[in-house]
């Protein structure tokens, strides 16, 4: 990623901080807009032909489209796309989630003016985040309906199911409209994974983010592991941040993120610690 690194240096001044706090709350003025007159929504829509006729702030407005009618599933994707997109942006930084944001959104407005598309095309680059989340933290985990526990890496194969679907429902311009929207993360996972490389999360701000403290838990655990009966090492991929415990110690024992703070804590301290 060292060209990234280049671009950050001559332009990450113009960064965005808290880049999806901005677009959830303008899809959320947009939302409540349509509320009171639905046919707003249309104004917002990408349509090549009408930019050409001057209405060039379709160029970006689509970007602010809800991704859903229905309120609780608005309020519902919104919290989850603002946190996904907050813990991706203090994984990566500000530049460089900006940079995987707008690279896919410019991505996605090219095919649409090449095949012809029209729509509320945000919603691929929206779901990608989802999909660069779940690759660097596979092991997170998501609660389908509010009940059923499922890891981030299962959550990858439905993702693709999905794509599968609309790409064959839709037809061939509905692929290339999900890979452009997939730029970003061509560019951050799939172009460094043929090359032998990993993106890596850096550290950003007073503290460390929990996709950090995932993918270094092996180093810091190294100096200090438990040995099994049999001597082999029990490695522990979570860790309390309070209490210390590992599923080493307490097997049985379930551990989170916190969404504020970004660390690991055990189910007992999660509520009740202190930022």
């Amino acid at each position: 990623m060292n060209f990234l690194d280049k671009l950050e240096r001559k332009f990450g001044r113009f960064a965005i901080p808290n880049l999806m706090l901005y677009l959830m709350f303008g899809q959320g003025i947009v939302f409540i807009a349509s509320l009171i007159n639905p046919s707003l929504l249309y104004n917002f829509v990408f349509s090549w032909p009408l930019i050409l006729q001057g209405e060039i702030w379709r160029l970006v407005t689509f970007i602010f489209m809800p991704a859903s009618n229905s309120v609780i599933w608005f309020m519902l994707i919104v919290v989850i796309y603002y946190s996904i997109g907050s813990q991706l942006e203090r994984a990566w930084g500000t530049f460089h989630f900006n940079f995987y944001y707008f690279i896919s959104v410019i991505s996605t407005v090219i095919v649409c003016i090449l095949f012809g598309i029209s729509g509320n095309i945000a919603t691929y680059i929206n779901m990608s985040l989802f999909l660069s989340y779940a690759t660097l933290v596979p092991e997170a985990t998501f609660y389908f309906y509010f009940i059923i526990p499922v890891k981030a890496k299962y959550m990858i194969y439905f993702y693709f199911v999905i794509l599968g679907l609309d790409v064959l429902s839709y037809g061939i311009t509905r692929f290339f409209l999900i890979v452009a929207s997939l730029t970003g993360y061509i560019i951050f996972f799939v172009i460094p994974m043929l090359s032998g490389r990993r993106m890596r999360p850096k550290r950003t701000g007073s503290y460390d983010n929990a996709v950090y403290h995932q993918q270094n838990r092996r180093k810091e655990q190294a100096k200090d592991m438990p040995k099994g009966k049999a001597g082999v090492t029990k490695l522990a991929f979570h860790k309390c941040e309070v209490c210390g415990k590992t599923e080493v110690d307490a097997p049985d024992m379930e551990f989170r993120y916190c969404s504020t703070c970004g660390k690991e804590f055990c189910i007992e301290h999660l509520k009740s610690h202190e930022h």
